[in-house]
């Protein structure tokens, strides 16, 4: 009915690209640049109302200043460098420990997989509220196990003081998420070619050797790609410190990511202006820690 439409050659090749990544690439803009863009707008303004309008008034790097005289800000920043490392360093040791005893097929390997890896499948806010509850002073499953066993000395107000609150956040977000780094790790593990691990059985090299002269070596780029993802998530952590504590008691687990929410949408200030100077200086912040790990890292590498 319809003759054939000859297209031209240029048609022929990027066309079906166009019909394939197009609506990706839209969606990518829309919801990942085009922000990232209006954020980095309104850092330079104030944003308020005006007899009843919402007034964007450009000030400068004044937001950026104001971030520095914010002791809440700096203390956000201060919790959220501790998490940044203490929270990676402990979540790759025991996500390579458990990789290589399920790699080397430990009584009931298969279930110890399943087990590590299922409190990933549950959403961070259930995590949250769960162990909540679990820290409860009065009636918590940690507390009412402590006193069980005569240890009532041991059982602490852990959500409620200044010494405890953030490691207790620390620890059950590594609860939650060392499982991913577990299966990364076990995937670039079962990558090593058998022949040299029989290679170095012949040469009459124990467990440990072959360990730490063959297999970490060869494992080495999956370990910096999974420190820096590590290094990201606890940079960026929200949902499991806000359910938990909501950066309390008196900020003492605030990160930057849930005093942003505060100041955007939680205190009712109004202004999009200095919770965007915050993302955009976290953003910067970020980029240059996962710069400076991924250097280093290579830097052993070489050395």
């Amino acid at each position: 009915m319809f003759g054939h439409i000859a297209l031209p050659k240029w048609a022929n090749r990027w066309l079906p690209i166009a019909l394939f990544i197009g609506p990706v690439m839209l969606y990518y803009l829309g919801f990942m640049i085009y922000p990232f863009l209006a954020t980095f707008y309104y850092s330079f303004n104030t944003i308020a109302p005006v007899k009843g309008v919402m007034t964007t008034t450009f000030v400068g790097f004044q937001n950026y200043i104001d971030l520095f005289e914010d002791p809440i800000f700096i203390q956000s920043v201060i919790n959220t460098l501790i998490w940044s490392f203490v929270g990676p360093v402990l979540e790759m040791l025991t996500a390579l420990t458990l990789a290589f005893l399920i790699y080397f097929r430990v009584p009931l390997h298969r279930f110890y997989r399943t087990a590590w890896f299922t409190p990933l499948l549950v959403s961070g806010v259930i995590v949250g509220l769960v162990f909540r509850w679990i820290f409860n002073n009065e009636w918590g499953l940690l507390n009412a196990s402590l006193r069980a066993v005569g240890l009532d000395d041991w059982a602490l107000n852990w959500l409620g003081r200044r010494d405890t609150p953030l490691m207790a956040v620390i620890f059950v977000h590594y609860w939650a998420t060392f499982g991913y780094s577990m299966v990364l790790l076990l995937a670039g593990l079962s990558a090593i070619p058998k022949e040299l691990l029989d290679a170095a059985k012949v040469d009459g090299a124990n467990i440990l050797r072959t360990i730490t002269s063959i297999m970490i070596p060869i494992l080495w780029p999956t370990l910096i790609t999974v420190l820096i993802l590590s290094f990201i998530g606890k940079m960026r952590a929200f949902h499991v410190v806000w359910a938990l504590t909501g950066g309390g008691p008196m900020h003492f687990t605030e990160t930057v990511a849930t005093y942003v929410q505060k100041r955007a949408f939680g205190w009712s200030t109004l202004d999009l202006g200095y919770p965007s100077a915050m993302a955009v200086l976290w953003f910067g912040v970020v980029l240059v820690g996962v710069g400076l790990i991924n250097r280093w890292l290579k830097r052993q590498v070489d050395n």
